[in-house]
């Protein structure tokens, strides 16, 4: 592996750790036992590879937030609607009578 900046790549490592950063560069590995790379393989391939997971993932989580907010809110407006504004406080609503119980009971201490 190519490493251009040994001071950017000793920052990477230590902040981002070894083992998180080796799933990044398997796919740039020729052998996996001996941490053979492919010829011309960067440092930066492996941490742009890393960078756009992260903002990958950071998307579905944005994506993943939004819909579980929509459906709260549209769940909570709908349960509302048909049995009234403390509907959360009715037991025979409840999937699971006893977690129910439970959760008032700590809401309510």
């Amino acid at each position: 592996m190519i490493v251009a900046n040994h001071a950017e790549a000793e920052f990477y490592l230590r902040h981002l750790n070894y083992y998180r950063l080796g799933a990044y560069w398997l796919p740039f590995e020729i052998d996996h036992g001996s941490h053979t790379f492919r010829p011309g393989t960067r440092f930066e391939d492996v941490l742009n590879l890393y960078i756009l997971d992260r903002q990958l993932r950071l998307l579905v989580l944005d994506a993943i937030e939004r819909v579980e907010v929509s459906v709260r809110s549209v769940w909570a407006y709908h349960l509302t609607q048909h049995f009234g504004p403390h509907a959360h406080l009715e037991s025979n609503l409840a999937f699971k009578a006893d977690r129910w119980q439970k959760n008032i009971d700590k809401l309510t201490e």
